[in-house]
């Protein structure tokens, strides 16, 4: 049985923030002593999960257009609080997407033509990005309420935190700060 749009805008939303979600971890593991030994593999992990994720956010939105049962136009997609459905929730979210794309073209396109500390700045907006979109996955849709992804988002966010602070931590112990 063929999917329906509701469906697949979830499946596409639920895909994007698996992929950024990935694309954060191995981020911040690609620092990491660790892994040194397999420090290429991981980097191409980061980026090809950065890239998944855009592109399936990208079907995410694009699908919302389409929708019959809660159709969105294309400012209510780019304009944050513009939504007449959930619109903090649905303007997070918009929010999160511009974060996103300034992230990957700052990586990956115009990454030769800054200067590092701006890159790094900019780099690191994936953060709040990806704080905006849980907040937006967990607050929109017909599965909020859902058993299965509320330990799916709690689990990724466990995650996340887990490696941030274990990068802290090991960062701190380098320079020699006291935690």
């Amino acid at each position: 049985m063929i999917a329906s749009t509701w469906e697949l805008i979830r499946l596409f939303g639920f895909l994007a923030y698996f992929y950024f979600t990935i694309s954060i971890i191995f981020g911040l593991l690609r620092k990491s002593s660790y892994v040194k030994s397999h420090k290429n593999l991981i980097y191409q992990i980061h980026q090809n999960a950065g890239w998944m994720g855009l592109f399936t956010l990208l079907g995410h939105m694009l699908l919302l257009l389409k929708d019959n049962y809660e159709p969105y136009n294309l400012g209510e997609i780019l304009i944050p609080f513009f939504s007449e459905y959930e619109p903090v929730a649905s303007g997070l979210g918009t929010i999160a997407f511009y974060f996103f794309i300034v992230v990957l073209m700052t990586s990956d396109l115009w990454i030769k033509t800054m200067k590092r500390p701006l890159w790094k700045n900019m780099h690191f907006l994936v953060l709040p990005a990806w704080i905006l979109s849980l907040f937006h996955g967990t607050s929109v849709g017909s599965d909020t309420e859902n058993t299965l992804v509320i330990i799916f988002y709690a689990v990724t966010a466990c995650c996340t935190l887990l490696i941030l602070l274990l990068r802290r931590m090991i960062k701190e112990k380098k320079v020699g700060v006291a935690p």
